[in-house]
């Protein structure tokens, strides 16, 4: 591929902070949420380790390798997501999320139990032709929903008992990263989520006993909080991501009633104290939000907005009409990036900017540079900025 050209190392992370603060840019910054392994190998011409499924079974046979070979692989890891945004002149580096766990048994090349054989336990496995590491088979729970949500809270409550050393757990990579790289990059290699999940379980115990989820947001805001407060106090960038999974193309998995019964009280909460340190938190969940963008983005005023599903009807126009200032990461459909040609990237990619009008808009693509996307069209999303 092309070099990039060359720019003064403190260009990318003030351009950066500009648009945090939806002013002018000499250009819309780049931004990757997450690159599959295989393409980010392709784009450096050789193996890298970068990203999505292939990394997390990465992860987990390094682990099954034993600790020495782990820390190799985490210092692979490091310098393979560097070489990339480099490569690629991103702006912003950001780690991916990572599987770090150790299994207890290696069961063949692609498979993994993690848990006791004869107790409780899950199988993993890796399936190539998708890059998806996934769980194949769950052995019955031990215990009740009702029991693990409540060892949940009383672990999240343990953690709260000593909130600022859980805070400097969660920023000490962000901490390493930039010291080495701060100048050229925004490292943004925080995060800190709020929400319920959508397990079956969960989804019914929400109904069933909504006061024990309304206890784990408001603990998960604690630590929000406390992690923010954590990287101002380290000098960091001050931006950081949340949120979590709770859509489908069609809409949120559960009600918004119940989202504002159960889940918002965390946000406003969590927003209220980093809003005021001036910790810029960006939402993340894919999927049609309309049903819930007055309460994430009005009433909680969440200042960002990651993981835009432009295929769910969420596209830059759209809520900038609602929203004139909140900030956007990324709105190029992943599936067009996958499945569609480099001129159809471009459209969108174009689309996206015009409709960004200059200001408060990352490009990138609405969630992942999944496995088999042609890196023609990964150039091309980014050569519009």
């Amino acid at each position: 591929m092309p070099n990039p050209p060359a720019l003064p190392t403190a260009l990318r992370p003030s351009r950066c902070l500009d648009t945090l603060h939806c002013r002018a840019v000499d250009r819309a910054p780049l931004h990757v949420p997450a690159i599959a392994c295989s393409v980010s190998s392709a784009i450096l011409g050789r193996p890298a380790h970068t990203g999505t499924g292939s990394l997390r079974y990465a992860e987990v046979a390094a682990w099954a390798d034993g600790e020495a070979a782990h820390a190799e692989f985490e210092a692979q890891l490091f310098a393979d997501v560097v070489a990339v945004t480099r490569a690629l002149d991103v702006d912003v580096l950001r780690m991916p999320w990572r599987m770090n766990e150790r299994p207890d048994a290696r069961l063949d090349e692609f498979t993994f139990r993690f848990g006791p054989e004869s107790g409780e336990h899950a199988i993993w496995q890796y399936h190539a032709a998708t890059a998806d590491f996934s769980p194949i088979f769950q052995s019955p729970r031990a215990e009740s929903a009702e029991t693990r949500l409540r060892a949940e809270l009383a672990r999240l409550e343990a953690r709260a008992a000593d909130a600022a050393a859980a805070a400097q757990a969660s920023i000490a990579e962000a901490v390493t990263l930039c010291r080495q790289y701060g100048r050229e990059f925004l490292v943004r290699s925080v995060g800190a989520g709020i929400g319920v999940g959508y397990d079956p379980d969960d989804l019914e115990l929400m109904v069933t006993m909504p006061e024990l989820f309304r206890r784990k947001v408001l603990l998960q805001a604690d630590h929000a909080i406390a992690v923010g407060r954590a990287i101002v106090a380290a000098g960091l960038p001050p931006v950081m991501s949340g949120g979590g999974d709770l859509a489908g193309t069609q809409g949120p998995i559960y009600s918004p009633a119940m989202f504002r019964e159960i889940v918002l009280p965390g946000y406003v909460k969590a927003l209220t104290e980093l809003n005021r340190l001036g910790v810029h938190y960006y939402f993340c969940s894919d999927g049609n939000l309309w049903p819930l963008m007055d309460m994430l983005f009005g009433e909680a005023g969440i200042p960002g907005y990651g993981e835009t599903d432009r295929d769910a009807m969420m596209t830059v126009a759209s809520i900038r009409a609602r929203f004139p200032r909140l900030v956007i990461w990324g709105n190029v459909a992943s599936s067009v990036l996958m499945y569609g040609t480099v001129a159809e990237v471009r459209a969108q990619a174009r689309a996206a900017l015009a409709e960004a009008g200059g200001r408060g808009y990352f490009q990138g693509c609405s969630n992942a540079i999944v496995h088999g996307t042609p890196v023609a069209n990964v150039l091309a999303m980014f050569e519009e900025r």
